[in-house]
């Protein structure tokens, strides 16, 4: 007997079209907040990411490239036009104002007191997860803001990932907990 999470060499398995997929519409509560980053195909990730993960919004912030940008568009495959975002120059003001709207600062940093993703309980209302810089991580001063720091595992020898990619798995792992 066959698992049933196997399929015979006769049945086939195919790729559906992008009108036969039907997904359903939902917003979480969780922002992310992309300060300072410096390649403009990472944002273009992020939106994407925003969009396919239902995301409430998506901050840019600081030095941030924001649209229109060709090289956003590109990677965004236009979800920079249906994603909420905006753009604030000051992550610092924008971390206050979330946080007197009752909003919890979550940091996706490896730092002294972080804790695994895997393992951190979720808050419940809204959730803002501050992403770090391509280069130097999630600046000294907005940790200063943040409620907690939380981090993935890292199993290889290097210490980090690229922004997207983290920011893509800490999203999933977030939604995983939210269901």
């Amino acid at each position: 007997m066959t698992s049933p999470s196997r399929k015979s060499v006769s049945q086939a398995i195919r790729q559906l079209k992008h009108h036969e997929s039907k997904n359903g519409t939902r917003v979480f509560p969780l922002t992310l907040l992309c300060p300072d980053w410096t390649d403009p195909r990472n944002v273009g990730s992020a939106f994407r990411l925003a969009d396919a993960a239902g995301l409430r919004e998506l901050v840019l912030a600081g030095t941030t490239p924001r649209p229109p940008h060709p090289r956003i568009r590109k990677t965004a495959r236009a979800t920079e036009s249906t994603v909420p975002y905006r753009y604030v120059t000051d992550s610092l003001a924008y971390l206050e104002e979330a946080r007197r709207g009752g909003a919890t600062i979550l940091a996706l940093e490896i730092t002294d007191t972080s804790i695994p993703l895997f393992d951190y309980p979720l808050p419940a209302g809204e959730i803002v997860l501050v992403t770090g810089a391509e280069a130097a991580g999630v600046a000294p001063e907005l940790l200063d803001r943040c409620d907690a720091a939380v981090h993935l595992p890292m199993y290889g020898k290097n210490t980090s990932m690229n922004v997207a990619v983290a920011a893509g798995a800490a999203v999933y792992l977030f939604l995983m907990k939210l269901q």
